[in-house]
């Protein structure tokens, strides 16, 4: 009988314990930790069936992105979408510690959650000091390596979202809040963990602040407000009207096993991919691939994508191809570029010394020329900049299959 209770008591106590390890459903607060700042988000937690698996949705601004965890032993591993990233933390009612895994690059950084809390404690202003919609940004202004950005905001009383465009694609879905003159938006979306921060001069008219892109790295920027802030138009920067240059195909593949040829794409409008596997901008323009190629019909038309790895060797690559096509569901064919390269990536285009961002688009007619170059991508959370590209590239491939 004393056995009995002996373990009739330890079971229980195994229950409670278990019990309270399990996380909370609810929104909470995750941080990830650089040594040069903290990058705070927010997600939440659920639980949609008895697996005891959560669903963890991560929010940014207006986008809500799910992803399934995994409950292993005492930790939940969460696959980062289709990037080889991993997030991992201890398991626990109300706290989580852990790490952010970045395995392409072999990165890791501290991690920790909090059920319950704000992404940021925003207090109430009567008379918000006002953003504006739109800045004309400089990031590393007078050092090398200087570039123009453009800053798209929406404010609701001390409230923050929106995105910063550059010549490299935008960075997505930044929330934050203003305080006084101080302004703070962080994103986190797998990849990137950036954080925004500045002041307002009212002497000069202009905002100042850093910007943390990873850890011991950030950028110094400058903005004003200017409705009239542009930049360059992807589909502008190469201009191919009245030249014929055929690509040379033959060069796009790194393995003798993925050969491709002009001969395979004869007769037909080929559109020519130029991405990687751990950019979130090429998942942002893959996803819209895939979904545009579910929702049209063209025969004569096919998209080919050509994957440069950060951490290249040819067994990781054909890897990365495989996991993201599944994890995707793209239907077009992926190849394995190589090296992770922007002057490599151009090598098969004649008119180009290095393209300018991943991901690149290079569209070539039926008769195996190159028409049109689409230079960086203007994704989601670029709004109507994204809508315009997808105007401009239905007008593209209604041109070409004609």
């Amino acid at each position: 009988m004393k056995k009995f209770f002996l373990l009739f008591s330890v079971f229980s106590l195994l229950t409670v314990l278990l019990h309270a390890q399990t996380p909370g459903e609810g929104s909470w607060k995750g941080t990830i930790f650089y040594s040069n700042g903290e990058i705070p988000f927010t997600f939440d937690l659920r639980y949609p069936d008895d697996s005891g698996n959560p669903v963890f949705t991560f929010i940014n601004g207006e986008d809500r992105a799910s992803l399934q965890a995994e409950v292993r032993n005492d930790s939940l591993f969460i696959p980062m979408f289709a990037f080889d990233i991993t997030l991992k933390m201890a398991l626990g009612e109300d706290t989580m510690q852990g790490s952010l895994n970045k395995h392409y690059n072999g990165r890791s950084y501290p991690f920790q959650a909090v059920l319950g809390q704000p992404r940021y404690d925003i207090a109430p202003e009567e008379t918000p000091l006002l953003v504006g919609n739109r800045w004309r940004m400089t990031i590393n202004p007078g050092q090398r390596g200087e570039y123009p950005a453009v800053g798209l905001f929406s404010q609701n009383g001390n409230h923050i979202t929106g995105t910063i465009m550059t010549e490299t694609s935008d960075y997505r879905f930044f929330e934050g809040h203003i305080k006084g003159k101080d302004i703070e938006m962080s994103v986190f979306d797998g990849v990137h963990s950036f954080l925004l921060k500045g002041a307002f001069d009212e002497k000069t008219g202009q905002w100042s602040g850093d910007l943390i892109l990873d850890d011991g790295y950030s950028r110094s920027w400058t903005a004003e407000q200017d409705d009239t802030a542009e930049l360059p138009d992807p589909f502008g920067i190469i201009d191919l009207n009245a030249q014929n240059i055929r690509p040379n195909l033959n060069a796009l593949a790194a393995l003798d096993e993925q050969t491709v040829t002009a001969e395979d794409y004869e007769g037909k409008v080929l559109i020519v991919q130029l991405m990687g596997t751990w950019c979130t901008n090429s998942r942002d323009q893959t996803l819209y691939l895939t979904n545009w190629l579910q929702e049209h019909d063209y025969p004569g038309l096919e998209i080919l994508s050509v994957n440069y790895e950060a951490n290249y060797s040819p067994e990781y690559g054909l890897q990365r191809i495989e996991s993201y096509k599944e994890r995707l569901n793209i239907p077009y064919k992926m190849i394995l570029g190589g090296p992770l390269s922007k002057r490599a990536a151009a090598e098969p285009f004649p008119f180009m010394d290095q393209i300018l961002a991943f991901p690149t688009l290079v569209f070539i007619d039926k008769d195996g020329y190159a028409r049109y170059v689409h230079s960086y991508f203007n994704g989601p959370a670029t709004g109507e900049y994204y809508h315009e590209f997808d105007r401009r590239f239905n007008e593209i491939v209604e041109e070409l299959t004609r």
